[in-house]
């Protein structure tokens, strides 16, 4: 694995890659409270005659970048490292949770750049915010900063344990990459950005009792719903309306035992799963050429 500092478009991505090759490329993409050390468990799998990109999230663990945080803004920072990087090339990408709506974001802006798309874990157009309260509570002005002002890493400890339901353990040492990423205050602002900026603008239109264009239709050759079945903050049924939405050609794959944060709680399952999800298909098979009969024997000549 090589980690390289890389700047393109307004953001200077941390960078971490995985293999070589002619394969198709991947573009993994980390949710939050996580860094891309997330696929730490799954990149190397998925390296095998190709490369694996993952990046840190425009502002988030040691990229930079100052904003807009809107999925439309991310998704150009994004886009731009993928053709920097990629030139020419269309990409198979995975995102959890945050990672996961910038990858539809990603599908649905620019859909030349995707081939292939994994959601895990990620609402798309619906999402239950009494299951998951704090999407509301970190759009609201100075009470999140405050929260994480006084609470600090016991917050990110909070956030981990809460939506965690698998026996796995989180490696002691990724949980204190988290909580230094997620206690900075320069961080946790462009975190609630983040939220803030998919939020904000659809309480208003509630509020004045209008509507709001939803994200745009997502387009891939192949496309699955990844989901810890027992994730306590987006339920299966979460994920089941993003497969309807997502329409007839996307299919589900559930992780029995794990909750929102599947990608480190099962990783094994996980890794077997994109493995036959990216994969390539056998070329056909060509049938053997006819025997040539050998030519019967002619006369001796005198």
């Amino acid at each position: 694995m090589s980690v390289r500092n890389v700047p393109v478009a307004e953001t200077r991505f941390l960078l971490r890659e995985h293999g070589a090759g002619s394969g198709v490329p991947v573009l993994l993409l980390h949710g939050v409270p996580e860094t891309s050390s997330v696929w730490r468990a799954v990149a190397p799998g998925l390296a095998l005659g190709r490369r694996v990109l993952a990046p840190d999230l425009p502002g988030l663990g040691g990229s930079s970048y100052s904003g807009p945080y809107d999925v439309g803004s991310v998704v150009r920072q994004i886009a731009a490292l993928v053709e920097q990087e990629l030139p020419g090339q269309r990409v198979d990408v995975v995102g959890h949770d945050w990672g996961g709506s910038i990858a539809l974001g990603l599908a649905g802006h620019r859909p030349d750049l995707v081939r292939r798309l994994c959601v895990a874990n990620a609402p798309y157009r619906q999402v239950n915010l009494l299951r998951a309260p704090h999407i509301a509570f970190f759009a609201l002005p100075v009470a999140p900063e405050l929260l994480f002002k006084l609470g600090g890493k016991r917050v990110v400890d909070v956030m981990l344990s809460l939506a965690w339901t698998s026996p796995e353990e989180l490696d002691p040492e990724v949980r204190a990459e988290y909580t230094a990423a997620y206690t900075d205050p320069a961080r946790v602002s462009v975190m609630l950005g983040y939220y803030r900026a998919a939020t904000r603008p659809r309480m208003a239109a509630l509020l004045a009792r209008r509507t709001v264009d939803g994200p745009p239709r997502v387009h891939a050759e192949k496309m699955l719903v990844l989901w810890g079945a027992a994730d306590p903050v987006l339920p299966i049924s979460t994920g089941e309306s993003v497969v309807r939405d997502l329409g007839p050609t996307c299919e589900m794959v559930t992780i029995p035992g794990a909750g929102h944060f599947v990608i480190e709680e099962s990783p094994e399952l996980v890794l077997d799963t994109l493995r036959e999800f990216l994969a390539e298909p056998a070329p056909p098979a060509t049938a053997p050429l006819p025997a040539k009969k050998a030519p019967a024997p002619g006369r001796p000549r005198p």
